[in-house]
């Protein structure tokens, strides 16, 4: 056996699968929401015979390394490492790609700056100005180790002296993990004298680090500074804080997003733990991607400034594309805060203020229309046209008819002029844009023979014993069904086997095959698998009925043909007589 076998065979893909999304029992399979499109009704099935998934909605299927590859973003080898770990399997010694490699050469190389950033802020002396400043800030030392803060060295080489000269990594390395900067054939620290921040995937690996320059020090620079684009760093991924809160933030199905790492620890300290901090001034599809899994709502508290309008306006329009392209909907806020510039303000100020200013957050839509009346003259007809201005693209993405009437009642109030007025305006800057599904990239399965898919769901949960026997039967009949024929074949070839040995006879694609039928029955909640052999034999009979009637109806088709010619050739004489003895043989079976 191999050892991706072992794995497989040591890994309950219901529990792995179970700690991401919620499910339910179905008989004897499980069910839960499909995390790969949007649904209101479960369509996602689990079998643990066949440890495998199935999503009768927009046609995933797969393994438990095939889930975790998609839902996680893992590279397979990242999925065998951590199903081995978590088995308890050492893994054997092999041959790596070269890519694969420089990636896991990076990640370890990271993952030991962070080690010492975090080890000179909590044991070494030369973490103490960076000690003073965060307890200046008040940041506590239990939040310093959940985060893993650290401390860089004012030196140009603290970094390089640990890490290139007692560690031996290459200095090549150093550069391309973005630790080092090379300049002029000079290669020194990029992080220098200042608070460090980790920066870590959803699922914790370190991939790049944010540094904070401390007040007063001339240091030639910006406030901020953050890890550059690497292999395995890409800001629009990254939310501050997620890994760490992941749990609180699934436990509120909500999500607060701030701009600072000093708001997600502030706000973590004032008791608001579902909170997480973008690298940047927006929210990207990759991140509402990674929020798609675990929440229902994003409640943003950037800046009420213009930048921040801007910020909650793009975000509308990403949430919307995914939703549009089949993603699952989820609910926009806004957070207003009445004091400070930014939540670590005030929270500092006043911590409940800040739980109170989530608790009263607005849609995205009110808070758009509250700051366009407050910018605008709503009086004057100028200050009208320049809030409809600003406003008619927010209100066409509503895409539910009943709340955008809302929002055009309470603009109609605001603006003192008539909804029909409003609804001109928006019908002037041309009707909405309908977005056309492409089933193809949405991998929707073309529909199947429903009566085929009933026999071949009662064949595959047939005893074990009467398989490659029941195959023999169906193998004589012509399937619409891609893969049957090549399925039954080597069921038959392998009589007395289980269902979950022969699933790992089959390639990757019949597997998926193999798995709607296991799967169909928790569909089909009034279906019996369990036959006696008389249901057996009538639904054959039944299917073999139903494939008599369409070969009719297509020599029927080619009869009319030669019916339609003024003269038949010998040949074709010939032809039409065959075609009629078989249509006289097949109508004895219907």
């Amino acid at each position: 056996m191999s050892q991706i076998q072992s794995i497989k065979e040591a890994t309950d893909i219901v529990a792995v699968i179970g700690s991401r999304i919620t499910l339910q029992g179905a008989g004897a399979q499980f069910k839960g929401l499909c995390p790969f499109h949007a649904e209101r009704s479960p369509s996602f099935f689990i079998s643990p015979e066949l440890q495998r998934y199935k999503c009768f909605g927009c046609g995933e299927s797969g393994d438990v390394f095939n889930f975790l590859q998609k839902y996680d973003g893992l590279s397979f080898q990242e999925t065998l490492e951590e199903l081995a770990e978590a088995a308890g399997i050492e893994l054997e010694k092999y041959q790596v790609n070269s890519a694969d490699q420089l990636r896991s050469d990076i990640l370890a190389t990271l993952a030991s700056a962070q080690q010492y950033y975090h080890y000179l802020l909590t044991e070494h002396k030369v973490g103490k100005p960076v000690q003073e400043y965060l307890h200046k800030r008040g940041i506590a030392k239990d939040t310093i180790r959940q985060f893993s803060l650290g401390a860089s060295t004012p030196a140009w080489d603290g970094l390089i002296a640990y890490l290139h000269e007692k560690k031996k990594i290459d200095l090549t390395l150093l550069e391309q993990a973005g630790l080092v900067i090379t300049n002029r054939g000079r290669t020194y620290d990029r992080f220098r004298n200042r608070v460090i921040f980790p920066l870590t995937t959803h699922r914790g690996q370190v991939v790049g680090f944010s540094g904070r320059s401390l007040p007063g020090e001339d240091d030639r620079g910006a406030k901020y500074i953050n890890s550059p684009e690497t292999l395995v760093y890409h800001k629009s991924e990254l939310l501050f804080g997620f890994s760490q809160l992941h749990s609180e933030i699934r436990k509120a199905n909500s999500i607060v997003i701030v701009e600072g790492e000093f708001d997600v620890l502030a706000s973590v300290q004032a008791h608001q733990s579902n909170v997480s901090a973008i690298k940047g001034s927006a929210l990207t599809k990759e991140h509402v991607r990674l929020l798609r899994r675990s929440v229902k709502q994003v409640v943003l508290a950037l800046d009420t400034d213009a930048a921040g309008r801007e910020a909650t306006k793009k975000a509308i329009a990403v949430i919307k594309q995914g939703q549009d392209e089949g993603e699952a909907p989820l609910e926009l806020r806004v957070a207003t805060l009445s004091l400070g510039k930014d939540p670590a303000d005030l929270v500092a100020q006043d911590p409940g203020l800040w739980r109170t200013a989530i608790k009263q957050s607005a849609t995205a839509y009110d808070f758009l229309i509250t700051t366009a009346l407050s910018q605008h003259d709503a009086a004057s007809p100028t200050g009208k046209r320049e809030i409809m201005d600003d406003l008619i693209p927010v209100l066409r993405s509503v895409s539910h008819a009943v709340e955008r009437e809302h929002y055009v009642q309470r603009l109609s109030k605001a603006l003192g002029v008539s909804q029909a007025s409003i609804l001109s305006d928006l019908d002037k800057q041309g009707p909405r844009k309908q977005v056309v599904v492409d089933k193809k990239k949405q991998n929707v399965e073309p529909e199947r023979n429903p009566q085929e898919l009933r026999i071949l769901s009662v064949f595959i949960h047939s005893p074990q014993e009467l398989l490659a026997e029941r195959a023999e039967q169906l193998s004589h009949f012509s399937w619409q069904t891609a893969g049957a024929p090549e399925i039954l074949e080597i069921i038959k070839k392998h009589p007395n086997t289980s269902v979950a040995a022969i699933d790992r006879l089959l390639a990757s694609d019949l597997q998926a095959v193999l798995t709607q039928w296991y799967l169909s029955d928790a569909v089909n909640k009034n279906s019996e698998l369990e036959v006696s052999q008389r249901d057996w034999s009538q639904l054959v009979a039944r299917l073999k009925k139903q494939q008599a009637e369409r070969e009719l109806a297509e020599l029927s088709v080619q009869l009319q043909a030669f019916d339609n010619k003024d003269i038949l050739t010998p040949e074709d004489e010939a032809t039409q007589r065959d075609l009629l003895e078989r249509v006289v043989l097949l109508q004895r079976l219907t």
